[in-house]
């Protein structure tokens, strides 16, 4: 069962309170987290606390802490092995990376940040909120762009990706084929 904490973020974060409620989900698969982070139907109004504290670090351009984050690795047994980040819309997890927390991670790791599917907006939703907000595309580094995504999460795949020269998201030029860590697939998410 995953705990209620509370945690302060203070101005460094751009982030004043976040009310972190108990998150589960039982999923078996490593793949989830993509899933997680590129499918669902939400709204701008469906963002969670947690949300904003991603909102932050792209605005700060600072991760947070593993302390801060509370992160630690589980026991395979451990009563929360359902809410690892293997299953987090924040997870990166062929890189070994979290979208809010600094340092390598892995899938069997969890932080007060664990955020299922369904739960608030969608991450590549999150950003195009702050392009909205800020007018800054993220830059290359900040959108975890990969050669080559899976199947079916792609940048062809995603609705921000308009052609080579023209993500809405990220500065750069994408081949169809290449991938980060922010796709929303087509007809999924907020409104563009």
């Amino acid at each position: 069962m995953c705990s209620k904490t509370l945690l302060h973020l203070f101005d460094k974060y751009n982030v004043a309170i976040l009310a972190l409620g108990e998150l589960c989900i039982n999923i078996n698969e490593v793949e989830e987290s993509a899933i997680a982070k590129s499918t669902g139907k939400q709204d701008e109004k469906d963002m969670a606390t947690k949300d904003s504290v991603l909102f932050g670090v792209l605005s700060s351009k600072r991760k947070v802490s593993k302390s801060e984050a509370s992160y630690r690795e589980q026991e395979s047994s451990s009563p929360e092995t359902d809410c690892k980040c293997a299953e987090c819309k924040f997870n990166l997890g062929d890189e070994k990376k979290c979208q809010i927390v600094e340092g390598e991670i892995t899938n069997n790791g969890i932080s007060k940040f664990f955020s299922p599917k369904g739960d608030g907006m969608l991450p590549g939703d999150i950003v195009w909120d702050f392009i909205k907000k800020t007018g800054r595309k993220l830059d290359y580094e900040e959108g975890y762009v990969i050669n080559k995504g899976a199947e079916g999460f792609q940048c062809k795949d995603c609705k921000y990706y308009m052609n080579p020269e023209n993500c809405l998201l990220i500065k750069g030029i994408f081949g169809p084929e290449m991938s980060c860590g922010f796709i929303v697939k087509i007809g999924n998410g907020t409104e563009i």
